[in-house]
């Protein structure tokens, strides 16, 4: 049990923020019929001129606990393989550089600059905090994705890594899928944006699918692999500002049962990096005392007797119109201990100054439900997992 209190007790908090979301009123133009095949017909030339989507195959990986989903990304010329996380919180992508010597870097994969013959210094510095805790400087590189290589992109050189829970991740560095140029705001093209301009994708479109019980799962860039859903996408807005720059979708409500998450101007990030629902821990607290929870010694975190799961009420969240449920069994989360021995926890986990109205759906959640990010119309879907 220690060592699942210190990987949950190590877990970096993500800033959220609150933004209201004013209505729109859309007036869509009547089109005559004779014309419809007309407008038919050339957008299905356009769509036929568009690169197809490629997708990233990812293993799922389990250490002390902790979920991981992770894809490959070669970086350099030739390739250096890197094991990556795909996150959607930051818009700038990492690998561990072989000029550090932190003990995450040194356990891991290390991108060596001297060993491409297409890098390019940049030197720009960078630090992301809040759960990566990393810092280096921005270089420039051939990346390839599913094998869709991207010439000259900014990345990251990590040159320092001070999370004491990074030992464990199985990981070498970050796919980043977040909103933004970089992380220095110096205007340096995200990954994405730069397989658009270069002709290597059609338009900034990103689907997610996690396997359930030891299935990996599946990254698509440039659009939607629809084998992986079974139900139509709800599509929900996404909150934007210049300030906070997120994939945080606009939701109607989330509720366990009768007792009520948020009720009314409520966001959810589905984020694929951690297994869990992060809320506020006032939140967490009104969620799990209502399941039975108990104390295990970690801020934020509940166990739940384990006999009881069967009997604990369904998650529900509205979103776009549609109720998106989730049976006790798959919100919660059993951690096998040695001998056999089974620890249930709660799904739900508090984190500190954490708005009570944000909620991050993690990969429990995102194992149910296929996940796509349309930044062209800034939005976020969600549709039944096949």
């Amino acid at each position: 049990m220690l060592r699942l209190v210190s990987v949950l007790a190590c877990l970096g908090a993500l800033e959220a923020a609150v933004v209201a979301v004013p209505h729109v009123q859309v007036n869509v133009p009547h089109v005559p019929a004779p014309v419809r095949p007309v407008i038919g017909a050339v957008l299905e030339q356009r769509k036929a001129a568009e690169p197809a989507p490629v997708s990233l195959p990812l293993t799922k990986v389990e250490v002390d606990g902790q979920r991981y989903f992770l894809g490959e990304m070669l970086v350099g010329t030739p390739g250096q393989a890197m094991t990556v996380a795909v996150d959607i919180t930051f818009p700038l992508s990492y690998v561990p550089s072989i000029n550090c010597s932190d003990p995450f870097c040194t356990d891991h994969t290390q991108y060596d600059s001297a060993a491409s013959s297409t890098y390019e210094a940049d030197g720009t510095p960078f630090e992301l905090s809040l759960g990566q805790n990393v810092s280096g400087v921005i270089s420039k590189d051939s990346i390839s994705v599913a094998g869709a290589t991207v010439s000259g992109q900014a990345f990251g050189e990590a040159t320092a890594v001070w999370n004491s829970y990074a030992l464990r991740a199985p990981n070498d560095g970050v796919l980043a899928l977040g909103f933004g140029f970089s992380a220095s705001q110096e205007g340096a093209t995200t990954i994405m944006g730069s397989m658009i301009e270069q002709g290597l994708i059609g338009q900034w479109l990103a689907g997610i699918w996690l396997g359930r019980g030891d299935a990996g799962g599946e990254l698509t860039l440039g659009g939607l692999n629809d084998d992986r859903r079974s139900s139509e996408l709800a599509w929900a807005p996404v909150t934007f500002n210049e300030e906070h720059q997120s994939w945080m979708a606009s939701v109607e409500s989330l509720a366990v049962g009768e007792t009520s998450i948020c009720s009314e101007n409520c966001f959810v990030t589905a984020l694929s990096t951690t297994p869990y629902f992060f809320m506020s821990m006032e939140a967490a607290k009104a969620v799990n005392d209502a399941l039975g929870g108990f104390d295990i010694g970690a801020p934020g975190v509940a166990g739940l007797d384990c006999s009881t799961l069967y009997t604990l009420p369904t998650l529900q969240i509205e979103a776009a119109g549609r109720t998106l449920e989730m049976s006790p069994l798959e919100y919660t989360y059993i951690y096998t201990l040695g001998g056999g021995v089974q620890m249930c926890l709660s799904g739900f986990v508090g984190l500190p100054d954490f708005d009570d109205n944000v909620t991050v759906l993690g990969s429990l959640f995102m194992q149910k439900f296929y996940t796509a990010y349309d930044m062209d119309n800034m939005r976020v879907g969600f549709a039944d997992s096949a």
